[in-house]
């Protein structure tokens, strides 16, 4: 999409601006003037970010849990499996493939439940660190801004650009600890209110098995299992039709993410061909890599969405 619309905005920019003025010679045509916009600030101060941004964590968490669940599912189809082959092996082993797979169903309750408790504490943890993660990009945003503007717009030797470029890095490589540094502290936080949860876990685990071990399993010839094929196969199409329905709502959560995407894009986008109707620019890049000579116009095309949204 990003790559698209790059191309887009410099053929629709193109067509307007680098023709030569009518009735005008060749030496006589203006000089060809450029600007930048810093296309990722543009999407992070965009009105519906916050929005987009969300929807792209939930379709994240959507995609973690079938993956989850298809994980678990086959764990169990796979336990079901295994049942079956012990059934000739003798009563022991079957006793003992049972008390495995009663185990493996207990431990993904424990796990799930865990998850939810995680999940629930997830937006208090945001919350305890988001001054902390929004201090750390403050504290980068204006050095980050002027070197890129350097770097953009001033013409200079290939030492004084390695120089800037090497500022740069270190500035973002700085910048990327303390985001970690944020990071592990959430997670560390995390960790402690979950650390009773994880005991008790593990306690009602031991408790469980425990249980089951003491059991004195009288069993019939006729030991209840699986049939041969049957209900195997069954198990599985039931697997599979769980797992398509967690894909189709997948899609569904893509679509949306991506149409709102598109959105800010297209808002950009407009708000850019705006400002150039008056500033007449031959170019206009989208977060250059080269050193160019060009204005800086990300402000004002901030402005100019702000007005289209709202």
């Amino acid at each position: 999409m990003g790559r698209w619309l790059s191309l887009l905005l410099t053929g629709l920019l193109l067509l307007t601006g680098c023709g030569f003025s009518r009735g005008k010679l060749p030496f006589q045509q203006e000089r060809p003037r450029f600007a930048v916009v810093d296309w990722d600030r543009l999407v992070e101060q965009h009105p519906k970010y916050k929005e987009w941004k969300r929807q792209k964590e939930q379709l994240e968490t959507a995609r973690w849990l079938r993956d989850r669940q298809r994980e678990n599912g086959q764990q169990q189809l796979d336990l079901l499996k295994k049942m079956k082959q012990v059934r000739e092996a003798g009563k022991g082993q079957f006793q003992s493939a049972q008390w495995s797979a009663k185990v493996a169903e207990k431990r993904a309750q424990e796990q799930d439940r865990l998850r939810k408790k995680r999940e629930a504490l997830e937006r208090e943890a945001e919350e305890r660190v988001k001054a902390d993660r929004d201090a750390v990009e403050e504290k980068y945003r204006i050095p980050l801004f002027n070197l890129r503007l350097k770097l953009g717009s001033v013409k200079m030797t290939d030492a004084a650009q390695k120089a800037l470029l090497q500022e740069q890095q270190e500035l973002l490589d700085k910048r990327q600890k303390d985001r970690a540094e944020v990071e592990a502290e959430k997670e560390q936080w995390l960790q402690q209110q979950l650390a009773a949860d994880l005991a008790a876990s593990q306690a009602r685990l031991q408790a469980f098995s425990k249980e089951l071990a003491g059991q004195v399993v009288q069993e019939e010839t006729g030991i209840p299992l699986p049939g041969k094929g049957p209900r195997n196969q069954e198990g599985q199409a039931e697997l599979d039709k769980l797992i398509q329905s967690m894909d189709q709502q997948i899609q569904k959560q893509e679509d949306k993410e991506k149409q709102l995407r598109e959105e800010i894009d297209s808002d950009i986008l407009s708000a850019i061909k705006k400002v150039n109707l008056s500033r007449k620019y031959t170019l206009v890049f989208r977060n250059p890599r080269a050193n160019i000579s060009a204005d800086d116009i990300t402000d004002e095309v901030d402005t100019v969405v702000q007005q289209i949204v709202y």
